[in-house]
């Protein structure tokens, strides 16, 4: 390709393009009509001999080649308006409005703390949370600039997905207080025995407990599959169900006075990790900076 004669706006039309997926909403976001943006997407495909994006029901979708090219484009972008403009962000006079895509679980431990800090560094940012259940949803929001941040399971990091760490998350088990299973204290024959809940987003009737059971040769009965967390606490206090939380949320009920007690499982299960995810674009862009920032040093109050 012969850079020289090569229409840089073009790439400014790719980057609108690719976050859109949407003739008419990516010319909106460069200030370009309908017509002039379906022109710019015909001399890419020539330049690219490629489609790039293809139409389907569900909008235009990338082919592997736009793809490929996403990333190193963001990056130019980036480089380019770095060097046109000094940024920066001011939040205690920043009227501004982040969206982040939140587990639910993400979503109750971190939010109150979250609120609580921006309420007296940022007092006229809002937030708009955007509820998601995979990693897969999270990369559909961040890559289609629906959300600012994500907060959850972590995604496999990409040329245009980066992420950090927040903390790693243990298991708790719940049931009501005075259950008679746990009279003596925690035993792996009581907890087989009692009739269990599980909470699985997806509808599951079997879990992460469900697979270290079987490794003992155990089974346990799951009476009855939340796709939320936040009901079990309330079932659990008035049945005799129980039910394997993570820690966090199950402390948080239990300090509520719902009535039910916490216990350490009576097997070994493994942590898993919480991760704020962003997009390459916004790497560098002051004010998600600054709100990775704080979403980071709350983490470490939860």
């Amino acid at each position: 390709m012969d850079v020289a004669g090569f229409d840089l706006n073009l790439l400014k039309a790719f980057d609108a393009l690719y976050a859109e997926r949407h003739v008419t909403h990516a010319g909106l976001r460069v200030g370009l009509s309908q017509s002039a943006m379906s022109g710019a997407l015909t001399r890419l495909r020539e330049v690219f001999e490629d489609e790039l994006f293809v139409r389907t029901a569900a909008g235009m979708q990338p082919t592997p080649r736009a793809h490929d090219l996403a990333g190193p484009v963001a990056d130019a972008l980036r480089i380019v308006r770095g060097a046109l403009q000094v940024e920066g962000f001011d939040p205690e006079t920043a009227d501004q409005t982040f969206t982040i895509a939140m587990t639910d679980y993400a979503a109750f431990v971190l939010l109150p703390p979250l609120l609580t800090r921006l309420s007296t560094e940022a007092p006229r940012v809002d937030l708009r949370v955007r509820g998601m259940f995979g990693r897969d949803e999270a990369v559909a929001l961040l890559d289609g600039g629906e959300a600012d941040l994500a907060v959850g399971v972590p995604t496999d990091v990409s040329a245009r997905i980066l992420a950090r760490p927040l903390f790693r998350e243990g298991f708790a088990c719940v049931a009501r207080s005075g259950h008679p299973a746990f009279a003596g204290g925690v035993s792996l024959g009581a907890f087989v025995a009692a009739p269990h809940l599980l909470v699985s987003p997806e509808g599951d009737r079997s879990g992460l407990v469900d697979s270290e059971l079987s490794k003992l040769g155990l089974k346990r009965r799951v009476v009855l599959s939340l796709p939320q967390f936040l009901v079990a606490p309330f079932v659990i206090a008035e049945t005799d169900l129980v039910a394997t939380l993570s820690s966090r949320v199950a402390r948080r009920f239990a300090e509520t006075g719902v009535g039910i007690a916490v216990h350490e499982p009576p097997i070994v299960l493994p942590t898993w990790p919480l991760a704020m995810m962003w997009h390459r674009r916004a790497d560098t862009h002051a004010a998600t900076a600054w709100l990775r920032e704080i979403v980071a040093e709350v983490t470490t109050s939860t």
